[in-house]
């Protein structure tokens, strides 16, 4: 069975209750395409066996944490990791000591969260759970147990930026930053996130994310140029790069962003227009463009920090579609969406850190997918 499928199946699956829901004038099966839904999603990640790559340290923290890691948490500790997540490992292994309930109780964490942020924009759950899971969500349901948390929390903070409640909002970013050290990027976002963007500032923006990209230029390194950072620790950053990016340049995915960047251009007015003085979703999405751009050097530093940010992909996608003026245009949009989303599904899902197993039908062993991974990544 190809790596992928169950991933494909997931899509597809998510893909045919969004079209129940668009298409059925009955609230009887617009809710039961919401509950298949939201049941099937949460199925597949509360109950995964060990996928991808961070659960070999997150198994590991599970076994040995105790509360002194808690008072010992420094920022930027290898050892000791934020307070929440501690707390969340101690008191998951108070109740069940099997690192599958941490799993557990992190996905039904996350899932509430994000069904209260999607609530909160978008009335049409299957199709957003489905862009969920195609633009990063994927990894953060299966990798990232502290981050996911912490994203999750900031998500149901939006709300706040936009009522002007800085005592809720910079709450909620503390607690976020309990579970990751990220967060910090979030605190501040107060100040300006709720400003609509010039459409003009916008399109400067995106340009000059994409002249970085493609020119290759590295902007830590024309940083510590300009504030005169002593060479050495510029030839470090240097080597960095060299070590961790990957090759940038035109691919499906920069084709992808590029087409969500001129699409979100063009219909700017239309877009704001239909959440009047909102602009934080929009202004998301250009997060998004400048973390995954600014910091393409560090491959991995930018596509997490670009994650962060990640929730305009998953509403600007869906305001798209009703930007369209003609129905068959918007028609034409929707099936684009759904054959991208499985397409992209196949071309992310393919290493063998990506075989799903759900523990309801039996998972391998923690030795075994030690062994697949380290075969596939690790030289011999």
């Amino acid at each position: 069975m190809p790596i992928y499928l169950p991933y494909v199946l997931l899509i597809v699956f998510l893909g045919i209750c969004a079209l129940l829901y668009d298409n059925q004038k009955s609230v009887t099966i617009k809710r039961r395409a919401i509950f298949a839904s939201i049941s099937v999603f949460f199925i597949f990640f509360a109950f995964r066996g060990f996928i991808l790559s961070d659960w070999i340290i997150y198994y590991k923290y599970f076994q040995n944490c105790n509360w002194y890691d808690v008072t010992e948490y420094k920022i930027g500790s290898e050892l000791h990791w934020e307070p929440g997540f501690t707390i969340l490992n101690i008191i998951c292994k108070s109740i069940y000591n099997n690192y599958f309930f941490l799993q557990f109780i992190v996905c039904i964490i996350d899932t509430v969260l994000l069904l209260n942020f999607f609530r909160k924009y978008i009335k049409n759950i299957p199709l957003a759970l489905m862009l969920y899971i195609t633009f990063e969500g994927l990894v953060i349901s299966t990798n990232l147990l502290r981050n996911s948390i912490a994203i999750c929390i900031f998500l149901n903070s939006l709300t706040y930026i936009k009522e002007r409640k800085p005592i809720h909002y910079f709450s909620l970013c503390l607690l976020a930053l309990s579970f990751h050290t990220s967060s910090l990027v979030y605190f501040p976002l107060y100040f300006f996130f709720h400003k609509k963007a010039n459409k003009w500032l916008y399109l400067g923006i995106f340009i000059a994310c994409n002249i970085i990209y493609l020119g290759h230029i590295s902007v830590f390194l024309t940083i510590a140029s300009i504030l005169g950072i002593d060479q050495q620790f510029a030839m470090r950053v240097k080597a960095y790069t060299e070590v961790f990016n990957e090759s940038t340049g035109i691919s499906i995915g920069y084709l992808e962003r590029l087409m969500t960047g001129i699409l979100v251009f063009l219909y700017y007015n239309k877009l704001e227009d239909i959440r009047k003085k909102n602009a934080i979703i929009i202004n998301g999405l250009i997060g998004y463009f400048v973390m995954y751009f600014f910091l393409s050097e560090f491959s991995v530093m930018s596509k997490r920090f670009a994650t962060l940010f990640a929730y305009g992909y998953w509403i600007i996608w869906i305001d798209l579609i009703k930007c369209f003026a003609i129905r068959n245009n918007k028609r034409l949009f929707e099936c684009f969406i759904f054959i991208y989303c499985v397409f992209r599904m196949i071309g992310s899902a393919y290493l063998p850190d990506f075989q799903y197993d759900n523990l309801i039908f039996g998972i391998k062993s923690y030795q075994e997918r030690l062994y697949i991974h380290n075969k596939t990544f690790k030289e011999p």
